[in-house]
């Protein structure tokens, strides 16, 4: 005989704990807003296999470049929110882009933030016969005179960071702004230009080979392959940590939460397996989260670096 009662409760069952319960179902897409071929690219490859392995349905790597990552990122604010499209994303993202336009086509609410991947400092580098050896000397420096720096441009993250460090040491650090890091950094080793500030992997093998000297970086701690070189934190600015890149992944916000624990800790589990970390240059340090850390990481960033580029008049249309 029919149970009808068990027949009517589970006609009454809510749709999306059925969906919940069966998920994953289907492939999922990873949209990857940056071209393919690089280390994202590859980290996002590595990251995929993985979550096949962990979730048991493939995970497809979508590359949609453009925009400043803003193209991709869009297309996953937009997603349905049923854990079925994930971003990756770089800090800009979900940070600068959406305060440096005037009208960005989605707000960081538009994320649940799940876990960063890694962390690569800004680093800080000098002529070899600077006699700054720290960025104490350098700071020291700054205040008596001018000091000239290069950036890859205006609004990049060295140069909200250089501008912090004006408005809180008293520093007469000017701007130089580049189309790129490495034009920076050659004209830094030229004399053209005093201090290199920009990604710690753009100058590594230079400053391994003499030819420019990195006297200080904005990881939270000191690094296993510079080793003698002191961390800004270290000689007084607290704030240096919010100045380092990162790369992680977001889904749409409204993700069911059970469907978000899972991706979280498959992406955590990620990180820390061999394989992926394989994928990694030196230069990117693993760094992992928990789901509310990451989301307060992102609001931190949005309180130190909006002010910075509202009053350095860094919008763009």
């Amino acid at each position: 005989m029919i149970n009808r009662r068990a027949l009517l409760a589970a006609t009454l069952l809510p749709l999306p704990a059925l969906a919940q319960d069966a998920w994953p179902s289907r492939p999922i897409r990873f949209i990857l807003p940056y071209p393919p071929g690089g280390a994202a690219d590859r980290l996002a490859r590595a990251l995929a296999d993985h979550l096949r392995d962990q979730l048991g349905q493939p995970v497809v790597v979508e590359s949609r470049p453009g925009g400043g990552s803003m193209i991709g990122a869009e297309a996953v604010a937009r997603a349905p929110k049923d854990g079925y499209t994930l971003l990756y994303a770089g800090w800009p993202t979900v940070t600068m882009n959406v305060v440096m336009h005037r009208a960005p086509p989605y707000r960081t609410e538009d994320f649940a933030p799940l876990t960063p991947f890694f962390r690569t400092p800004l680093s800080i580098a000098v002529q070899p016969d600077n006699p700054a050896r720290t960025f104490a000397d350098l700071v020291a420096q700054a205040r008596q005179r001018p000091i000239s720096y290069g950036t890859s441009g205006v609004g990049a993250s060295s140069h909200m960071l250089m501008e912090r460090i004006n408005a809180t040491a008293g520093t007469k650090f000017e701007h130089v702004p580049y189309r790129g890091e490495m034009p920076a950094a050659t004209d830094v080793i030229a004399g053209h230009a005093s201090v290199y500030v920009g990604s710690i992997g753009t100058i590594l093998e230079l400053h391994r080979g003499g030819r420019i000297r990195i006297i200080g970086h904005t990881n939270p701690e000191r690094l296993a392959f510079l080793p003698a070189v002191a961390t800004l934190a270290e000689l007084g600015f607290r704030e240096a940590g919010i100045f380092t890149y990162w790369h992680g992944a977001l889904a749409p916000s409204g993700t069911p939460e059970p469907v978000l624990e899972r991706l979280h800790a498959a992406f955590v589990s990620g990180m820390a397996s061999p394989a992926v970390r394989a994928r990694l240059p030196e230069d990117l340090v693993p760094f992992t989260l928990g789901r509310a850390e990451f989301a307060a990481l992102i609001r931190e960033e949005l309180a130190v670096w909006t002010p910075i580029i509202r009053a350095n008049n860094m919008v763009m249309e």
